[in-house]
């Protein structure tokens, strides 16, 4: 009988900063179950995000190349046909593939991120797409009925969601405070965590008892990303500057409701007050998720679930809490945003360890490809690839080997800059915006080049927060600058000649007057 191919479970914990995880270092309590599972788990201490936010680095993940290969790099591009995603690989290997999915621009937008999943449920945006509730049966009239129903809204609700995301005026206009606390209450912009867990919990009970096909899992969380407001009880542990601080209290309500500045460079540095209130709510947030993640655990910590199945738990991105003058995860490549969680407990596996190599997230892709049993990837612009040459480990953990290609990249976000430009033009001034931003790791050395401005090299040993810029270094600024450019040569030269393009296909000022009608705007 031919051994079946062990499931594989890909949870990425959306907008999940390193160092708020009890397993790697942090003492505040946030993440019990978290840090239980990295106890039998590989833990990879020094991870490194391909770019600073959601579209390009999912791409990244999906796909296996860096941002200047697959260039899907703003809120309106498409990853091309050219590139054969994760789930299409996997599925082509006889895996079924289910998406539980948090986050509008992975679960929502026309991007191709969803290419070979069998089934994807949506949680977030206007219109929501779930599991039926009564298990995984055949559909009845009623559940016929109502997608139906949700596909009428849908024709309604995707072009108002697309133009957001393709449109520099529709995307200001959601940024408005009184569309904000409507999007972010309403149009399910954080998704439903809990919906999405416990779905995902069952989906796997009910694919045990099936045992017909080896299963593909993604979830995407959304959990710590902005607006903050956990559940009570979180605050009162973890925030309880919130409560007992009518000050507090004022500017995180108030906060959640100013997207503009989650997104941009601080004019002035937060209180202490801000600064405290901001960082302990975004434990709660990551306690509470580390909360609702439990179930999932122990499902997957049954005996005959370890013993056959994958699970890789990673942060597409960081975020910024006001370091270094910057707030959100739309600029830049500090390490808060870059640096990010990783763990993959592999089928069978019942000792914790850690890598210590630093490592991209990008080379996940051939990690599960790896697990799956696929040796060789011929992409049609591009000369075959050797998966073992990128895999960060292997099913029998007799190696895990570090790839030694580690690089970051930042595009500035167009929507972004163009209302920036508007507004504030000041900060354009003051910080470089409009500038490319590309970062290259080699051991604990960064070196980041911002445009045509000087690189800058960090020692990431001695100096984490990246203060110190290492001008004496001469012989390692230049080496390590050569191997950007040659990266840089390389990326671009394996990007395929005609990449796909997203566009709305919509009239700005049509789509502006189809929110008039429906309420969204005065």
């Amino acid at each position: 009988m031919k051994k079946q191919k062990p499931n594989i479970v890909f949870i990425v914990l959306d907008t999940h900063r390193v160092d708020r995880l009890g397993c790697y270092g942090y003492p505040g309590g946030t993440s019990p179950n978290i840090d239980a599972f990295a106890k039998s788990a590989t833990l990879f201490e020094r991870a490194i995000a391909p770019a600073q936010w959601t579209i390009p680095s999912h791409a990244s993940m999906f796909s296996g190349e860096f941002p200047s290969t697959h260039l899907t790099v703003q809120a309106s591009s498409a990853l091309s046909n050219e590139f054969i995603t994760l789930a299409q690989y996997l599925k082509g290997e006889g895996y079924q593939t289910a998406g539980f999915c948090n986050n509008p621009l992975v679960g929502v937008l026309e991007n191709g991120l969803r290419r070979g999943f069998d089934e994807f449920y949506n949680y977030g945006g206007a219109i929501t797409s779930t599991p039926s509730r009564n298990g995984y049966v055949q559909p009845t009239f009623i559940t016929n009925l109502r997608n139906g129903y949700r596909k009428a809204l849908e024709r309604i609700a995707t072009p108002i969601q697309q133009a957001v995301a393709a449109s520099p005026g529709v995307f200001q206009v959601a940024l408005n405070p009184k569309i904000v606390s409507w999007w972010t209450r309403y149009a399910n912009f954080k998704g439903d965590g809990p919906a999405s867990i416990q779905d995902t919990t069952r989906y796997f009970q009910w694919k045990l008892k099936e045992a017909t096909q080896s299963q593909f899992v993604f979830l995407n969380l959304m959990g710590t990303h902005l607006p903050y407001a956990p559940p009570d009880r979180f605050i009162q542990d973890f925030a309880p500057i919130v409560k007992e601080e009518a000050e507090a209290g004022d500017f995180m309500r108030d906060y959640n409701t100013r997207a503009f500045h989650w997104l941009l460079p601080m004019k002035e540095p937060y209180t202490d007050l801000e600064a405290k209130t901001l960082s302990d709510m975004y434990d709660a947030e990551v306690a509470y998720q580390d909360h609702l993640l439990e179930q999932l655990f122990t499902e997957l910590d049954k005996p005959e679930q370890r013993q056959n199945t994958m699970v890789v738990i990673l942060s597409d991105h960081g975020e910024m809490l006001g370091e270094h003058n910057i707030m959100g995860h739309g600029l830049g490549l500090y390490q808060e945003l870059i640096h990010v969680p990783m763990l993959i407990r592999f089928p069978g596996q019942k000792d914790g360890q850690s890598v210590k190599e630093t490592v991209s997230t990008t080379h996940i892709f051939h990690t599960l490809l790896k697990a799956a049993g696929i040796e060789e990837i011929e992409p049609s612009y591009a000369d075959p690839v050797r998966i073992s040459e990128y895999s960060l480990g292997n099913t029998n953990q007799t190696q895990i080997p570090a790839p030694s290609r580690v690089f970051s990249e930042a595009y500035p976000p167009m929507n972004l800059i163009k209302i920036i430009e508007k507004h504030e033009p000041a900060i354009m001034e003051a910080f470089p915006c409009k500038a490319t931003h590309w970062a290259i790791f080699t051991d604990l050395f960064k070196l980041l080049r911002v445009d045509d401005l000087q690189d800058e090299l960090y020692n990431l040993a001695d100096d984490p927060q990246e203060m110190q810029h290492l001008t004496d270094d001469i012989e390692r600024l230049e080496q390590m600058g050569d191997e950007l450019d040659e990266y840089l040569a390389w990326a671009a030269d394996r990007a395929p000649g005609t990449l796909d393009s997203l566009t709305t296909n919509l009239n700005e000022e049509h789509v502006l007057e189809r929110m008039r009608g429906l309420g969204y705007i005065e």
